[in-house]
């Protein structure tokens, strides 16, 4: 059976940031849904582009299924101390947890970008295509991943068409913020335990400045560590 892409349009970050604020007063669904419809009216008048898009929205901030719902609780007790320009923090994580298409875009992303200044669409449907199947919605959806990057400023298109490059600096963010990323990004991994160095280097937050150590870990309260070996720490999410 053949996993479900899900997050196949282009999502604007004014969008993803208006639904946080309502979710953060508002609690039902239906209303919630109404909420989205009425926002995106204007730039998707059309029944059929404007629901596929308010699905890709209410996944990843309501429909959030029980097991990543302590997440999302989390999440909404830092946004009155986040600052407006942070928030992407807060979405990134929850667009892991919503979308592994999401995440495994965000993987190939960050090893392309290490390897080299910058990286083509091309290059990226090529690793996709080596998970999720050479079909064209793969390859359509992964075009609306970067051209949502783009929109929320952590990529940007370089002098040579079609090809993209990371902003210019990472983003840099509170000691709380990075330590709720880390739990976001570690409850969406495959593996339920990493060791510590991979955990601060993840590929899937190429886009941010992390800057928390190993004894930061060990201090907050989503994490349980222990040691392997001699010299490697290894991190779980606490269920």
């Amino acid at each position: 059976m053949r996993q479900i892409i899900g997050f196949d349009r282009r999502i604007k970050q004014h969008w993803l940031d208006a639904l946080l604020d309502r979710v953060a007063a508002e609690t039902e669904k239906a209303k919630l849904r109404s909420f989205v419809n009425r926002l995106l009216t204007k730039e998707h008048p059309g029944n059929e582009a404007r629901g596929k898009t308010a699905t890709v929205l209410m996944r990843t901030w309501v429909l959030v299924p029980p097991s990543h719902s302590h997440i999302r609780h989390h999440a909404l007790e830092l946004l009155p101390t986040i600052p407006s320009q942070d928030r992407l923090w807060l979405h990134w994580g929850m667009l892991l947890l919503a979308y592994p298409f999401f995440r495994d875009s965000a993987v190939a992303i960050g090893r392309l970008l290490k390897l080299q200044n910058d990286f083509t669409l091309l290059q990226l449907q090529r690793r996709l295509i080596e998970r999720w199947g050479d079909r064209s919605t793969v390859k359509r959806a992964s075009q609306r991943i970067i051209r949502s990057m783009v929109d929320w400023g952590v990529l940007r298109d370089a002098s040579a068409r079609g090809h993209f490059q990371s902003a210019a600096q990472p983003m840099a963010g509170l000691k709380a913020a990075q330590l709720w990323l880390l739990q976001a990004a570690l409850t969406a991994e495959t593996a339920e335990v990493l060791e510590s160095k991979q955990l601060l280097n993840l590929p899937t937050l190429f886009p941010f400045k992390i800057t928390v150590g190993l004894g930061d870990i060990r201090r907050a309260k989503g994490f349980t560590t222990h040691r392997q070996g001699l010299s490697m720490e290894m991190v779980q999410v606490n269920k």
